[in-house]
This record gives C-alpha cells, sequence and structure tokens, in this order.
C-alpha cells in the first residue's frame, strides 16, 4: 500500500495495513546514528593524537634546554677553574664573597669582570624558542650570489605560465616553443601528425606535446595543467600550459599561483581577440578570459608577460601591422590599469603552427609569411623576448616552504611533487607535513629539468649549448632543491594518507613553521563587473595554492573606491573597491601574512563560478 494515498478515503482498517511501512525507500535511522557516532569518535581519535604530538614536542623542547642549561652549567665550570689557575684573569664570579672579617666586596677593583646571570637566562630561553635557519652550503650560496656571466654560476630558474582565451593557440604555441628548443624530437611530432589526421584533428598535433590527457586531445580542449620544462639561453623554465576555458578556471589559478612570470597568448583573427577581450555584460560577446586572466595572475603575483600575438597569419590581411598595433594598443592599456608597468611588457607577432617568429634560427613552413612579417617588425622573436624577462628574486635564507601539487605511494614511502616557494630541502632532512602536523624523512630529491631531445622530461639531459662550467656548477645541486624549484620528493616514515594536495611541507621546529588557522585579515580587490555585491555573512570560495575552500566573509572593516574617502565598516562592498575585511575559513589552513610568504598570503574568492575578488593576507587570527 502506498504512503502517497489519499488520507481522505482511508478506513480503519487501512491504519494496521501490514505493507504501510514496507516502502523501498524506508531509510533505517540506526545505521544514520552509527555513522555519527563512528564519525565522533574519529575525530576524538584526531584531536587526542593532535594532543599527543604537541605535549610530545614540548617534551623534546623541555629536554633541549636541559641539555643547553646542563652544558652552560660545564662551561662555566671550566672557566672558573681555568680563572683559578690563571692568576691574572681573575672574575668576580670566581672570587671569595668576603675578605677577612666578613667584609663584602662592593663594587669590583679595576681587572675584575661581572658576569650577569640574567643575560645568560635569557640568552638560554631565546636559544631554547628559536631554532637556528638552516644555512646553505657556502659554494652554492656564492654561486648564487655570483654576477659572472662566464658560465661558472647556477643557471636562473622562472616558472613561466601560458595564459589566454580558450583557442588562442595556447598549447600549440608550447609545443612549436619545445621543438624550438630540441627538447622534443621531430618523429615524435610525425607520429602525433598521424594519430591527430586519424581523428580530424591535423592542427593539433603539436598541442599534443602538452595535452597529453586523451579526454583533451579529444576535446581540443586544455582541461589540466600541462607543466614541461625547457632550457633557453638565459633561463631554465617550467612552462605551465593553463586552460582556456571559462570552466576549469580552478584549474588555471593554480598554475598562475605557482608562476614568476607570464606568456598571454593573444589570438589576431578577425572575431577572436574580441571574444577573448570583451569585457562581460556586452551585447556581442559574453566576458572574455583574456581579461580574467591578467586581473587574476596580477592578484596571484605574476608581474612581468610578454604577449605573443599569434595567428596573424590567419589576419585579414595576414601579417597586418595594423591589426597588431590595435590589438597592442588595447592589450597594454589594461594591462597598465591592473598595475603592470609597461617596461615589464614586451608584444610579439608570431604564428605557433607555422613557427614565424619562434626563433630567428629556425627554418619555419612558412617563407612568405616571414619575409612579410620583417617588412615591417624589427624586434625580438619570442625566445629572444622570454630571455628577456628579469630574473625573479628568491628567498634562499627563509624558512622552508614547500606545496605539494601531487600525491603518490611507493611501497613504505611517499613520492610528492610540488613546489619549493622560499628556503631549501636536501636529501636527509626532517621535515613536518602541515596542516596534519606529521614528521617524515626526505630521502630523494629530484629537480625538474629540461630534457634531451627524444628524452622525457625528468631525464635531466642537458641541452648541447650548456657549458662544463655550467654543467659542474650544476651537480652542487644533487639532492638538493631551491626556493623557485619544482620537484619530486621521497617521503619516509609517514602515512600516504596523511599527506595530500595542498600540504605544505616546512622546518620540524615549532619556531620555523607557518602559522595554522582558521581566520584571518585580509585586503581585497573586488571585480569591476561584479553581478550581487558582497556583504557580511557573504559565503564565497576561497582558492589559494593548489586548493580550494569554502569561507565567509565575517567583517567588513573599510572600503576604498577612486576618488571617494575611505569608509569604516561597509554595509555592503560593490564593484571595483578595494577593502580590509576578515575572512573565516571552514577549516584550519596554512597560511601566512603576504610579507612573510607571498605563495601562503594570496588568495582568489569566487562565488557561483565568478572570480569575483582577489586578495593579500595582512594579518592572522588565532
Amino acid at each position: 500500500m502506498s504512503r502517497h494515498r489519499n488520507f481522505r478515503n482511508l478506513d480503519e482498517d487501512d491504519y494496521y495495513d501490514d505493507d504501510y511501512y514496507d516502502d523501498d525507500e524506508y531509510y533505517d535511522e540506526d545505521e544514520y546514528y552509527i555513522e555519527q557516532q563512528r564519525e565522533q569518535e574519529r575525530k576524538k581519535k584526531e584531536e587526542a593524537e593532535r594532543k599527543a604530538k604537541e605535549n610530545k614536542l614540548k617534551q623534546q623542547k623541555q629536554m633541549l634546554q636541559q641539555q643547553k642549561l646542563k652544558q652552560q652549567q660545564m662551561d662555566d665550570a671550566k672557566k672558573n677553574s681555568a680563572g683559578g689557575k690563571g692568576g691574572g684573569g681573575i672574575s668576580v664570579a670566581s672570587a671569595p664573597k668576603s675578605i677577612g672579617g666578613g667584609i663584602s666586596l662592593g663594587k669590583p677593583p679595576p681587572g675584575f669582570t661581572v658576569e650577569s646571570k640574567n643575560t645568560d637566562t635569557a640568552t638560554k630561553s631565546n636559544n631554547a624558542q628559536n631554532m637556528p635557519l638552516p644555512q646553505l652550503p657556502l659554494n652554492i650560496l656564492a654561486s648564487l650570489r655570483s654576477n659572472s656571466t662566464t658560465g661558472d654560476v647556477i643557471r636562473s630558474h622562472l616558472s613561466m605560465v601560458i595564459l589566454g582565451h580558450v583557442d588562442a593557440g595556447k598549447s600549440t604555441l608550447t609545443g612549436r616553443l619545445l621543438l624550438s628548443l630540441n627538447h622534443v624530437s621531430q618523429r615524435l611530432l610525425q607520429k602525433y601528425q598521424k594519430a591527430a589526421t586519424s581523428i580530424g584533428k591535423s592542427s593539433f598535433a603539436l598541442a599534443w606535446f602538452t595535452d597529453e590527457d586523451d579526454s583533451e586531445r579529444e576535446r581540443g580542449v586544455t582541461i589540466d595543467i600541462g607543466t614541461k620544462f625547457a632550457k633557453t639561453e638565459k633561463f631554465d623554465f617550467t612552462i605551465l600550459d593553463a586552460p582556456g576555458h571559462k570552466d576549469f578556471i580552478p584549474n588555471m589559478i593554480s598554475g598562475t599561483a605557482s608562476a614568476d612570470c607570464g606568456l598571454l597568448v593573444v589570438a589576431a583573427t578577425t572575431g577572436e581577440f574580441e571574444a577573448g577581450f570583451a569585457r562581460g555584460g556586452d551585447s556581442s560577446y559574453s566576458g572574455g578570459q583574456t581579461r580574467e586572466h591578467i586581473v587574476l595572475s596580477r592578484g596571484l603575483g605574476v608581474t612581468q608577460f610578454v604577449v605573443a600575438v599569434n595567428k596573424l597569419d590567419a589576419a585579414e590581411p595576414s601579417w597586418s601591422k595594423e591589426r597588431f598595433e590595435h590589438i597592442k594598443s588595447m592589450v597594454l592599456d589594461f594591462l597598465i590599469q591592473n598595475g603592470f608597468k609597461e617596461a615589464r611588457i614586451t608584444f610579439v607577432p608570431v604564428s605557433g603552427l607555422t613557427g614565424v617568429n619562434i626563433s630567428n634560427s629556425d627554418k619555419v613552413e612558412d617563407e612568405e609569411g616571414w619575409k612579410a612579417l620583417k617588412k615591417w617588425y624589427k624586434g625580438p622573436s619570442l625566445l629572444e623576448a622570454l630571455d628577456g624577462f628579469s630574473p625573479a628574486k628568491r628567498g634562499y635564507e627563509k624558512p622552508l616552504r614547500a606545496i605539494v601539487t601531487d600525491v603518490s605511494p611507493e611501497g613504505k614511502n611517499v613520492n610528492v611533487r610540488g613546489r619549493v616557494v622560499q628556503g631549501f630541502i636536501q636529501s636527509g632532512d626532517n621535515v613536518a607535513v602541515l596542516p596534519v602536523g606529521d614528521d617524515a624523512t626526505v630521502v630523494r630529491v629530484e629537480r625538474g629539468k629540461a630534457a634531451q631531445e627524444g628524452s622525457s622530461p625528468y631525464s635531466f639531459a642537458s641541452p648541447s649549448s650548456t657549458t662544463s662550467s655550467s654543467t659542474s656548477n650544476e651537480a652542487l645541486l644533487d639532492g638538493i632543491a631551491l626556493a623557485g624549484d619544482t620537484v619530486e620528493l621521497t617521503l619516509a616514515n609517514i602515512d600516504s594518507a596523511r599527506v595530500m594536495s595542498g600540504c605544505v611541507i616546512c622546518h620540524p621546529h615549532p619556531s620555523l613553521r607557518p602559522k595554522v588557522e582558521q581566520r584571518f585579515e585580509a585586503r581585497i580587490s573586488v571585480m569591476e563587473r561584479l553581478a550581487v555585491p558582497m556583504i557580511r555573512g557573504s559565503q564565497v570560495l576561497l582558492h589559494m595554492h593548489s586548493i580550494d575552500v569554502p569561507a565567509v566573509l565575517s567583517k567588513l572593516l573599510l572600503s576604498e573606491k577612486r576618488g571617494e574617502n575611505p569608509r569604516q565598516n561597509p554595509r555592503v562592498l560593490t564593484g571595483g573597491v578595494t577593502a580590509t575585511v576578515e575572512i573565516t575559513l571552514s577549516e584550519r589552513l596554512v597560511i601566512e601574512e603576504s610579507n612573510e610568504c607571498k605563495a601562503l598570503g594570496r588568495f582568489v574568492l569566487r562565488r557561483g563560478g565568478d572570480t569575483i575578488a582577489v586578495g593579500l593576507i595582512d594579518k592572522v587570527l588565532a
């Protein structure tokens, strides 16, 4: 008998039907309460483990303090005995307190020295609380600081994200770049061309060097970040090919958060540029990703760009100087409005499909196009423009911070991939994995480098142009990774289930760890095109490096808009304002003030699939 019968037609016997509660959708509430009880027990167990770890750290700290105190007492005893034997070097601490009939010494006579016990106690306390920073070997530090141009220095490393609207030709241009640098082979290109032609996508062959997933190749759209390594004359690049489709903005954010510089790819063909650069809400086009990528990259710390005006061979007319200058003026104005400096922006006309102006030494397929371009363009090739980037400033001497982006178990150990954002890490180091707080031992460190033609990206072969002196200096870094390096680590003495994407690897000593908290105060810049204003209690999704968590705007402290007076405790935040807010996360995260660690202090706020703000953490709140 159905539960959804008309109750007006029930008779007395119907109240006692045996099948009334036999519906298939009946849910056993006992199972629900059992699951709730198990969840509570699991949380209690985790809390007990966390407290046990804290107690263990306190005990270790006390033992360390006792050992230092004991050592100090032994040193003092040796000094006293030495002073008693020496005669000339007398101190008040070893001299008798009274002379003759109990007459005490007042001020010490000349030649006596006073030992301050209070100073010693304070020093011991500071030593117990603050662990000295691990130092790089002097030969590596000297090589990093050297300005020599003779090849006897460690090469500068840059992470470069490839940005732009969907179908701008980012992956194809990246594939052509790798081919020009001999990091992939012509034989592999021919294999991809044959496979791409068989599925009707012959022009996508170069893109397959970075789009390695089958679903990406079938759809012709980049979905996840593709990571490759390249070596130019001046830099070692980690290339991060980001997706351009709006549906995959979270993946683009995780890649851009790891970047030092950017290659912005803009399609020059009629209609494509306009679609990618359109404002949200325009009648002719929906919002383009070129604008959003520029705003996000600036908020996430990218400060220098090479803008590749791609597909200029397909413009009307082809290789048009007027079309190039039109695109350059529009994009440059928008970049400057968003805080980029014109001196750090370079525009280069290219064709990723035919290889025109990728490198001056390449034999291109389109000789006529090359001649047409050289009639009016006298600037650098794409590779020359990339070598024009400024080296990134690295915090080699800061406490270790390494962000995990991928995890895979290997026997009893755990392999993790990620990026060292400051400090350094080497084989044999003891580290802590936050926010879980577990300790681990690093047993292997492998830095990502460019591969030679025909080899895998992790074979670490060097191009033939590398000098023997440079190679010998790179050997200094065997088993060690520095700030800015993309690394693969093997960790021992830790459960693989306790390590996940978004974890932060740091030094195990409490004084060298970042904070793990749930609230912070931040400065945010709200997007111009904000559909729904932000108020106190607004729920958002916070993106930071490779993680995203729900969050709430718990307080609105200050808002400013250009040309207007600041407003204390505003009731609402509208588009285009800069504001100071307090944000509460749904869980505790590893966060730091942006002036201490940029990677752990920059974030993006999104809501309903749209980016609404970018921000910097000013203060972490307990």
